[in-house]
């Protein structure tokens, strides 16, 4: 089942000096590193952002649909998003259904960088299920179940469907909420994450 309960606005971005610093810096390593791979994704807030300084810069990642497995470095030493890592990324989380390519937000990397850190399961694979779903399987998708969101996350790439090797689902749903950057949602096959506005079910 690929479900979601996403149909909410964005939320703006945290008020205050440190909020507006945190936003400047993430927009500038992004902008230096991703001129063009994640160009819709230019104007982020920081209300749903992890600051790459609490991340290892690593991920471990299975495709279920797709058979992929992919240990990659996306940060470099000094914290920036390395573009050729965020460009095999894009392309490991791409829709499985019609294997088109779309941009993914950087954040959801950093949030998923901090889960297995803050479950003490550092160096855990995560299983994909559902990274970015095009239009049209979306569309599918709602046929099947009215329980998928018409604007899903899925589809602006921002979200994903996740399970962590050897961690309890709800462990995983508690930690993700824990860490307050995004949606979280739990399903009984896997947990949905997404870095829309701050909200559980």
């Amino acid at each position: 089942m690929h479900s979601d309960k996403e149909d909410c606005a964005h939320q703006g971005p945290g008020s205050g000096p440190g909020g507006l610093t945190r936003r400047k810096a993430l927009k500038m390593m992004i902008a230096g590193a991703m001129a063009t791979s994640v160009a819709p994704f230019a104007a982020l807030t920081a209300r749903a952002a992890l600051p790459p300084q609490s991340c290892s810069g690593h991920l471990a990642l299975y495709n279920l649909h797709t058979a992929e497995a992919l240990k990659i470095r996306y940060l470099d030493r000094r914290g920036a998003f390395e573009p050729k890592a965020l460009r095999r990324l894009n392309h490991f989380f791409r829709c499985h259904h019609t294997n088109q390519v779309h941009p993914i937000d950087p954040r959801l990397y950093l949030l998923l960088d901090r889960l297995p850190q803050s479950l003490g399961a550092q160096g855990r694979r995560f299983e994909l299920v559902s990274g970015f779903r095009s239009e049209d399987y979306n569309r599918l998708l709602r046929q099947k179940s009215g329980q998928v969101a018409k604007k899903s996350y899925h589809v602006q790439g921002m979200a994903a469907d996740i399970r962590l090797e050897g961690v309890p689902m709800a462990s995983i749903h508690q930690a993700a909420q824990r860490l307050k950057a995004g949606g979280v949602g739990r399903y009984d096959e896997f947990i949905h994450v997404d870095v829309g506005p701050v909200r559980s079910w």
